[in-house]
């Protein structure tokens, strides 16, 4: 019986194969189509991604977050001695940040590269933990014996309170509000003596600072006011300044070491017209200091209510400027602001019924110290 021979089917069965020799290419017997790019799936996927990124850009400009400043790297003005010069790289790129990217500028355009190395430095190893300029200056106080430099104070040689070197073509960075208000509102002083005495302002030319007309000078801090502040508002904040500095009224500042901090980093106290006034915005946009800790706006001073229970945010924006500025610098472990850091935050979570980094909706019943202003961060409440 002859053996019946299975039907194949090709339906279902693999191709048939086929045996290239050297007569002939797999592509002679079934040329190989392309197969087109999935143009259906890329161009929606790439439009998607460029409006994310549109839209991320729009955010960061609209926050703030996103200004940059191109360098004007040829006419900057740098120290003569290359090792500041290096230093001052970092600190015009990252404290006064209306320099651009200085460090680059510094390889671009300063002649002796010597010690290129320190700027790297600072860039790199910066922590961003405190600010450019604090951590700037404990780098020189440690390491510039061991370039065979000598220490120098980074405020003072950099000119920081005036918004650094500057240009060699009389720029300063941005350019200053020219519109400020210079109207002198009629004085209405109050009865109370007082023993300051408002003068005009004394560095008008200084970055930021050209809208104050008012100055008082309390144990060798500033303070400053716009043309709108009435005289007993001003006289006010001076003798407020002075009582939290000299609290038995002696004639002698209670902490040496605290004024002198203060004195240090040219603490001060502004005071505007009004928030966004043509003063405000000059100092937004163009003070570089370490001085302030907080501002104080005309509406936010009232003389009538000292030692009354009604509204004066006086005392407690000074106080902001003397802790931020003096305390928690020198006394860290008792006054530092970061959770976790001090005597001062441990007692404040107790007090709070516990430790809030943002504001709680509501309180524990048993916790004594709260205030319901959310512009009030952790720091601000410590």
């Amino acid at each position: 019986m002859r053996e019946r021979k299975e039907e194949t089917n090709y339906i279902d069965s693999k191709p048939p194969t086929f045996i290239v020799g050297n007569w002939g290419s797999m592509d002679e017997i079934a040329p190989i189509i392309p197969k087109k790019p999935p143009w259906k799936y890329i161009v929606p996927a790439v439009v998607f991604f460029l409006i994310l990124s549109s839209i991320a850009l729009i955010e960061l400009w609209e926050s703030g977050e996103f200004d940059y400043v191109f360098s004007d790297c040829e006419n900057m003005n740098w120290p003569d001695d290359p090792f500041q010069a290096a230093v001052y790289s970092f600190i015009a790129e990252y404290e006064l940040q209306n320099y651009g990217t200085a460090v680059g500028c510094f390889h671009d355009e300063y002649d002796d590269l010597a010690y290129e190395a320190v700027a790297l430095e600072l860039e790199d190893n910066w922590a961003r933990d405190n600010s450019a300029l604090e951590y700037a200056q404990a780098w020189v106080d440690l390491n510039s014996e061991g370039y065979g430099q000598q220490p120098f104070n980074l405020t003072e040689v950099f000119k920081i309170n005036e918004g650094g070197l500057g240009w060699s073509d009389g720029g300063s960075g941005n350019n200053p509000t020219q519109d400020c208000d210079t109207e002198q509102l009629e004085s209405e002083v109050s009865s109370n003596v007082s023993n300051f005495v408002i003068q005009a302002n004394p560095n008008p030319n200084q970055s930021g600072m050209g809208c104050f007309t008012k100055y008082v000078d309390v144990y060798g801090l500033g303070i400053y006011a716009e043309s709108g502040l009435r005289d007993d508002q001003v006289l006010h904040a001076a003798s407020v300044l002075a009582e939290l500095l000299d609290n038995d009224e002696d004639g002698e500042v209670d902490d040496s070491v605290l004024l002198s901090r203060l004195q240090n980093v040219s603490a001060m106290i502004p005071m505007f017209d009004y928030d966004d006034s043509p003063g405000y915005r000059d100092f937004e946009e163009n003070y570089h200091g370490q001085g302030v800790g907080a501002v104080l706006f005309a509406e936010e001073v009232d003389p009538t209510q000292t030692g009354h229970w009604g509204s004066d945010a006086t005392v407690e924006e000074i106080m902001h400027t003397i802790n931020h500025r003096g305390h928690a610098n020198i006394y860290s472990d008792a006054f530092g602001f970061q959770p976790d850091s001090s005597l001062l935050t441990s007692a404040m979570d107790e007090a709070r019924g516990g430790q809030f980094i943002d504001h709680p909706s509501t309180y524990p019943e048993d916790a004594w110290y709260h205030y319901d202003d959310e512009t009030c961060d952790y720091e601000c409440m410590a």
